[in-house]
């Protein structure tokens, strides 16, 4: 079965934008978390979480803090489906990965995390996994309001405003400072743009990173729809 999130009200965006989802779930392993495994300044827990937002329509959503039982993982695309098991079950912390949902430029795995994280921990884990050279990107979910959970895809749309800077110049400019890439363009001053753990953010924090920028007209994360694993 496939789940849509649409950005904008196109049929041509929601059909480019479109990520499935797939319940099946590889066991890896089950262990109990052992909070030394990461390192102790990212998994303490005396800060408080971070509330995190994103731009829609101009208007600014709030997500909340990320969720604590689940990860998106994206490898190297050399990396079969059996190799990213492997890599993936190197770390206590992950207990099974899922089936990878396809975007326009990478397979995304959904990946349960050890019961009883934190917050903190959460990003903890996200930045301590995106240290292994197999792992091409990291993002984390989030909990929707409707109980959906909303995980961070590694692609974000952008739109350039027309007539003051030629687009193409306004988003290499951009790109080579956020070292992100565009995946397609969509029409003459819009983008679907995507990060990887080299970014200076996950795909949330570049297009709220765009979206703040002049000339850009908006920017918008796409997410992943996923069931709890």
């Amino acid at each position: 079965m496939k789940t849509y999130i649409p950005w904008i009200s196109t049929l041509l965006l929601i059909i480019i934008f479109s990520s499935c989802r797939n319940d099946n779930v590889s066991p890896i392993r089950n262990v109990r978390f052992d909070p030394g495994l990461l390192n102790p300044l990212q998994a303490g827990g005396g800060m408080p979480c971070i509330a995190h937002t994103y731009y829609y329509n101009d208007a600014e959503k709030s997500l909340g803090t990320v969720y604590s039982g689940m990860i998106l993982l994206s490898f190297s695309q050399e990396l079969t489906q059996e190799a990213a098991t492997a890599a993936a079950g190197q770390y206590a912390f992950i207990e099974e990965m899922g089936q990878p949902i396809h975007t326009n430029s990478a397979r995304l795995y959904p990946v349960k995390l050890a019961a009883g994280l934190s917050c903190q921990q959460v990003e903890g884990a996200i930045s301590e996994v995106s240290k292994d050279p197999a792992v091409a990107y990291a993002a984390p979910y989030f909990e929707s309001a409707g109980g959906k959970l909303l995980g961070v895809s590694n692609e974000f749309i952008v739109s350039v405003e027309s007539g003051r800077q030629p687009a193409e110049q306004v988003i290499k400019r951009l790109t080579a400072a956020t070292r992100t890439e565009v995946v397609t363009e969509l029409s003459a001053n819009t983008f679907i743009l995507r990060a990887d753990k080299n970014s200076r953010g996950n795909a949330l924090e570049m297009a709220n990173f765009f979206h703040k920028q002049p000339l850009i007209k908006h920017a918008e994360p796409d997410f992943v729809v996923s069931v709890s694993m």
